[in-house]
């Protein structure tokens, strides 16, 4: 038994064989399976792809035919089957996915270097090889984990313990984004810290790995490790976020976990008490994020320290007041009132750190601490203390700058001098009726208001962002990539172009380059909605030598095969394996119709010797020029063009060409080039969108069936009671008509194509959309329903279907070619950002808009209307992408500086957002501050124009915090720009008579625009 052996106990997953037969050799067989070993990597990860990808093919097969049979079963039954059956858990069609374990390959390999490899060193390298430790969770990470340990266990107890010293020092930290904790090997290396009892060394990784597993109160009593690292718990980075990510955490009074553990151990003392208080306070004074030290905030409220331990750490709770996150200033806070022994000075520096705060619970805390010192202390200097109330002054709270002023008023007799000075200057942050009551005792009003933009210097904007080059055309077969790489639509394009070229210039050098990659078995069932589905099929024919005919009118066939691919030649042809119109994205499946015409040209023998499309700009425009030269080729050589690539090319003509290229197009006479010179003589489609929000509900009896979204927002709606009825387009697209007396009516929205897309449900009836922008919010989940109008016929089917009627959100969704859209239609960004809408506010799904959509509507042409506008406006209010306000407002300067931003549209769309998708009013005005510094203030107004218009209370509306916030941003965006002219909705509030802050804000606008 040797090399063999091990390989043949490798390929079958099973890691106490692979263990078993690596430690029966003697020494030096184990040498050659050490040897062996780094060469068979490769290998062992091909077989076992391999092996997957066969159990792949035979599911698929067994799935398919149980759903054939499903389908034929309902017919049957006379029983119509929706979409969404096809994807249900725990159907025969369906079942759970569970990997064999021949499937895993890395977690023997590590098993097997484990036990053959001699030197201490050489293992801890083996063990921490990046490709092994990327998939050290394959087989499942604890069971990995207890065959090494049993392996390492073999070695002498010298060799143990040195392993493990080893082990750990080499641990890595884990970045903050990962969803891990720690490193996979972590819990190998503490298993052989206690059981070689070596002492860990200081080293920051392993404290975070020992605290990421949850220990119980056993567990951690006898944990030899215990002693030397709880110390250390509080001091290691990365701790913090290893607990607060729920493993290690626990919760008092819960099973397991270091909360409950620790609590424990101090009630039995079997832990020293002041180590967890001090280690408290030391994690507390040295900072970091506020959601790291959650955990440490939890421990300290439940060892609830007694008053003899708050005094002996009188000073430490005093210092965390004036910069420590909430939480942490909110424990100390309430450890240094419930002591009460604080003197004069003591307080007198607490509560200047406290009013110096931004949080309003901890300024309400202070104020009050302020106004009761005063009363205890009639003689106290309050002196020191104006400063920190004037700072009070400018939260952003009305309750707490009510509260301040109180406190003001009622001990004003005690601030002289200096003191009086600071609430002189500080009355000018307040607004101009609370201001006026300090002005009285203190004097007039100094300084400018600290929140009209006071110190803003104006700059230029920028230029408009540059588009990168495009990648070089593919002129030989060793330029060409093996496959197209679908994350860069420039990349993919060009493989495309450069498959056809090479197919009429270079077939052997073409075959031989695609072959590089082993095709799968044989092509996939059912619809091909991806890209690379139909590249791997191109790459087929050609290496196959594929040639015949493709049955007329039937674009995308396949040929039916009998075998598994390979070398074998398939006969008869299945249908068409495109997908139906609304199975994907519009812009999707005209992606793949242009992939599938060239595959059928290569087994028609049909494809012409280059394509039209291919684009000469980073923008995915054609010059103009150049694509009548490719026509006017085609004429020359009798070459029919492929439909979807000359609709293609007549979507990347740019908007503006030069008059002797419209006179050479004009010369052309085939059926392409009359349309080309139709597009050159100003022949653009200039469709409008129109966008209606929608809210998803299926309630009552009567309930239809949901297609296509596993979340239940689906893109039709079926009744199953009687009396559907349907909701039939009109002028706005939301007209409802009745379906009969059933109640649970069903309701789509049809357009002329009969795509049908969902309004609302709900009981007996049913209400298709917000007819008003300041409507307010009802209950349900929101979409976005966009419809492309006004647009004249172009006589291009495939153009006409993307540039008119609604658009419709695909069953399978956008196929992960979203980032392609902008550059298939670049004369088009406005249709290009209907197409987009739909699944804008999925931003948790793999089907999301990112913000280099965005991005790449900025170098696109033609209108920028209100699906730009909503597509710009998401990105400008939504934090999650990038903290960095400036680095999310980058789109809409770039539309600013190119002079397409429609500024009012945006703050339109921003509004609706804020109102109907959950978005924040924060991240929208920093964003918008942003723009503003980077030179777009002018545009800002604008925006913020628009925002007030349909953001303010409407009627039946409450004002809150948020709204009054809007005006106050509104001023400063004001000043900025130095805007005049009256905002009718700002006006009317003004008028009103109330004296709220709402009301205030909206004057101070007003009457500066006055």
């Amino acid at each position: 038994m040797g090399w063999d052996a091990v390989v043949a106990a490798i390929d079958t997953g099973d890691l106490e064989l692979v263990a078993g037969r690596v430690l029966r050799l003697d020494e030096r067989a184990r040498r050659e399976v050490a040897t062996a070993l780094p060469g068979y990597l490769a290998v062992a990860r091909k077989r076992a792809e391999a092996r997957r990808q066969a159990r792949e093919i035979r599911r698929q097969q067994v799935t398919e035919a149980a759903w054939r049979e499903h389908v034929r079963a309902a017919a049957r039954a006379g029983r119509t089957v929706s979409a969404h059956e096809r994807w249900q858990r725990g159907t025969p069609w369906n079942p759970p996915w569970t990997p064999a374990a021949d499937e895993s390959w890395a977690a023997p390999m590590l098993v097997a270097g484990a036990a053959a490899i001699g030197g201490v060193a050489a293992v801890v390298a083996w063990l921490n090889r990046r490709d092994l430790q990327d998939r050290w969770d394959e087989y499942g990470g604890d069971t990995t984990s207890a065959v090494l340990e049993r392996v390492l266990s073999a070695r002498p107890p010298s060799w143990q313990a040195e392993f493990a010293v080893r082990a750990a020092v080499k641990l890595r930290p884990v970045s903050r984004r990962s969803a891990v904790t720690t490193s996979p090997v972590s819990g190998l290396v503490l298993a052989m810290l206690r059981r070689s009892g070596a002492t860990p060394p200081e080293h920051d990784p392993l404290v975070v790995a020992w605290a990421a597993h949850s220990p119980s109160v056993a567990s951690l009593r006898t944990d030899p490790l215990l002693d030397h690292l709880l110390p250390r718990l509080f001091e290691a980075e990365g701790v913090g976020a290893a607990l607060r990510h729920g493993r290690g955490s626990g919760r008092a009074g819960a099973g397991g976990g270091w909360l409950t553990a620790l609590t424990a151990l101090d009630r039995e003392g079997g832990i020293d008490r002041d180590v967890l208080l001090d280690g408290c306070l030391r994690r507390f004074l040295r900072g970091g994020h506020a959601a790291d030290l959650r955990f440490f905030v939890r421990l300290h409220d439940l060892l609830a320290p007694t008053r003899d331990e708050v005094r002996e750490r009188h000073r430490d709770y005093l210092r965390l007041l004036p910069a420590a996150p909430g939480a942490v200033a909110e424990t100390a806070l309430k450890q240094v009132r419930r002591l009460g022994e604080a003197d004069s000075a003591e307080v007198t520096e607490a509560l200047r750190a406290l009013l110096a705060r931004g949080e309003r619970k901890l300024l309400t805390a202070g104020l009050t601490w302020l106004d009761e010192f005063a009363a205890a202390d009639p003689d106290a200097d309050l002196d020191p203390l104006a400063a920190a109330l004037g700072e009070a002054f400018g939260c952003e709270s009305g309750d707490v700058q009510g509260r301040a002023v109180r406190v003001a008023v009622k001990h004003a007799g005690r601030f002289t001098g200096a003191g009086a000075q600071a609430l002189r200057e500080a009355v000018a942050v307040l607004p101009q009726g609370v201001g006026e009551t300090l002005a009285e005792l203190f004097g007039e009003r100094t300084g400018p208001d600290a929140r009209d933009g006071g110190g803003f210097v104006p700059v230029s904007l920028p230029e408009p962002p540059r588009v990168p080059d495009l990648p070089p055309p593919v002129m030989s077969a060793a330029d060409l990539n093996v496959r197209p790489v679908v994350t860069r639509w420039e990349v993919a394009e060009a493989w495309l172009a450069g498959v056809v070229r090479l197919h009429g210039q270079d077939r052997d050098g073409l075959a031989a380059r695609l072959s590089e990659v082993p095709h799968a078995a044989g092509p996939p069932p059912g619809p091909w909605t991806e890209v690379a589905q139909w590249a791997e099929e191109i790459a087929r024919a050609i290496v196959n030598g594929f040639s015949g005919a493709v049955p007329a009118g039937r674009p995308g066939a396949v040929p039916a095969g009998t075998g598994t691919g390979g070398s074998e030649r398939w006969s008869g042809w299945e249908r068409s394996r495109l997908p139906e119109i609304g199975e994907v994205a519009g812009p999707q499946l005209f992606l793949l119709r242009r992939l599938a015409e060239v595959h059928d040209g290569i087994v028609a023998g049909t494809l012409p010797p280059y394509l039209l499309a291919e684009p000469t700009e980073g923008t995915g425009h054609v010059d103009a020029g150049r694509l009548v030269e490719r026509v006017a080729g085609y004429e020359r050589d009798g070459v029919e063009p492929m439909p979807a690539d000359l609709a293609q090319a007549l979507l990347r003509v740019p908007r503006t060409v030069a008059p002797d290229v419209v006179v050479r197009a004009g010369r052309l006479t085939s059926a392409a080039g009359q349309a080309l010179a139709l597009r050159l003589r100003g022949g653009q489609p200039e469709p409008r969108a129109e966008i209606t929000w929608v809210r998803l509900l299926v309630e009552g009896s009567g309930a239809g069936v949901a297609d296509g979204d596993d979340r239940g927002m689906s893109l039709s709606v079926e009744g199953s009671g009687s009396g559907a009825g349907v909701v039939d387009g009109d002028d706005c697209g939301v007209r409802v008509s009745g379906g009969g007396s059933g109640s649970g009516a069903g309701v789509a929205y049809r357009d002329d194509r009969g795509m049908r897309l969902p309004v609302e449900r709900a009981g007996s009836g049913a209400v298709a959309a917000y007819r008003d922008d300041r409507e307010p919010i009802q209950g349900g989940v929101h979409a976005l329903v966009p419809r492309l109008l006004g647009a004249e016929p172009t006589g291009v089917a495939m153009v006409d279907e993307l540039m008119t009627g609604a658009v419709v959100r695909g069953r399978r969704g956008a196929g992960g070619c979203m980032h392609w859209w902008p550059y298939l239609m670049p004369s088009h960004r406005e249709v290009v950002a209907a197409h987009l809408v739909p699944y804008l506010l999925e931003r948790w799904r793999p089907d999301r808009v990112e913000p280099r959509l965005a991005e790449a509507l900025v170098s696109g042409g033609g209108v920028a209307g209100e699906a730009v506008a909503l597509v710009q406006a998401y990105f400008v209010a939504d934090r999650s992408w990038s903290g960095d306000p400036r680095e999310r407002a980058r789109a809409v300067v770039g539309m600013a500086a190119r002079r397409d931003l429609d500024g009012e549209q945006v703050g339109r769309q921003l509004a609706l957002l804020v109102r109907r998708a959950g978005l924040r009013t924060g991240p929208v005005f920093e964003t918008l501050e942003g723009a503003a510094g980077l030179g777009a203030h002018r545009e800002v107004w604008g925006i913020m124009t628009g925002f007030l218009t349909a953001y303010l209370p409407g009627p039946g509306e409450r004002s809150h915090t948020r709204h009054t916030q809007a005006l106050t941003f509104a001023l400063r965006a004001a000043r900025w720009a130095g805007a005049r002219g009256a905002v009718g909705c700002v006006a009317e509030i003004a008028r009103r008579r109330a004296s709220n802050n709402f009301v205030r804000e909206a004057r101070r606008l007003h009457t500066y625009l006055t």
